[in-house]
């Protein structure tokens, strides 16, 4: 089995502690609002799909386009390493062995803190509107970033000179966050988080589209909305909406340094009503979820 397989299934699954399962993406304040009803039926069901498919959408055209330039932008970067273990390999040396000269390692860990930061304060501006997304958003990129540094940095595949380069940049992360300094926002951390354990930028954008998609469909079970196995049936469907958004919207990478994004090209929030919804969170009389 490739290793990447073994990490997708394990970044995918639910029990992945990153505080996922204590945010509804909106879903319980729009039911409490009678956007949708509880214990839908399958006549009343078109509300929860409708959820569903606009907050679905929204993710592919808000917060993909930063998880896929976060991703694309740590593995450029650190293609500077790699080059440099080839180099070694075609000379005879034990790649797993290389180390790469400090100047270099150094060089390239700045650059990638540098456009991880612009790439997350750019996310932290779009959303400063909305403070139960942002709130729910730094939880969950934290808790990611905790669970790199104190779980996959450990793995014995980081052990090589790309490895570790990734493992002193997410620590360098973790401490700025804990300064307050970058907020560490959900996407931008997922996209460097697969880019650092070696998984494709395909199988990131799908394996980001699902976990949002699987958040909602946990969040309206818990909430009573839908029972498991409908919810087993629905999630099944939704492949297809997923797929068609992914061939669209895959391309996007957010574009802060250009005057693309000042027509919205790049990265746009396209629910205005469900940020109404999800900004309405905090003055719930009863709640079980934080965002």
């Amino acid at each position: 089995m490739e290793r990447e397989t073994w990490l997708l299934w394990l970044l995918a699954d639910s029990q992945l502690p990153t505080g996922g399962f204590v945010a509804s993406a909106g879903l319980e304040a729009a039911m409490q609002a009678r956007l949708i009803r509880e214990n839908a039926s399958e006549t009343d069901s078109d509300s929860f799909i409708g959820f569903i498919r606009g907050s679905t959408y929204n993710q592919a055209r808000f917060a993909l386009p930063f998880c896929s330039r976060a991703h694309e932008e740590t593995m450029h970067l650190i293609s500077r390493v790699q080059s440099d273990v080839k180099d070694s390999a075609t000379e005879g040396v034990d790649t797993d062995a290389v180390k790469t000269d400090e100047d270099t390692t150094d060089s390239v860990a700045t650059d990638v803190i540098d456009i991880l930061q612009r790439i997350d304060d750019y996310h932290q501006t779009m959303l400063s509107s909305n403070s139960v997304a942002m709130r729910a958003s730094t939880a969950q990129g934290g808790g990611l970033l905790s669970l790199f540094n104190r779980g996959y940095a450990h793995a014995r595949f980081m052990d090589q000179a790309r490895g570790q380069l990734c493992v002193a940049i997410a620590k360098r992360l973790q401490r700025l966050a804990r300064l307050g300094e970058m907020r560490a926002h959900w996407p931008v951390i997922f996209g460097f988080v697969c880019a650092a354990v070696g998984i494709s930028i395909e199988h990131t954008q799908q394996l980001f589209m699902f976990q949002f998609v699987r958040q909602i469909f946990s969040a309206a079970i818990r909430l009573n909305l839908v029972g498991p196995l409908r919810a087993q049936a629905l999630q099944c469907d939704m492949q297809l909406a997923a797929s068609d958004l992914l061939e669209q919207h895959a391309h996007l990478r957010v574009a802060f340094d250009s005057p693309e994004d000042v027509f919205g090209e790049s990265a746009v929030y396209t629910e205005p009503v469900l940020e109404l919804y999800q900004g309405m969170h905090d003055r719930l009389y009863s709640r079980i979820f934080n965002s």
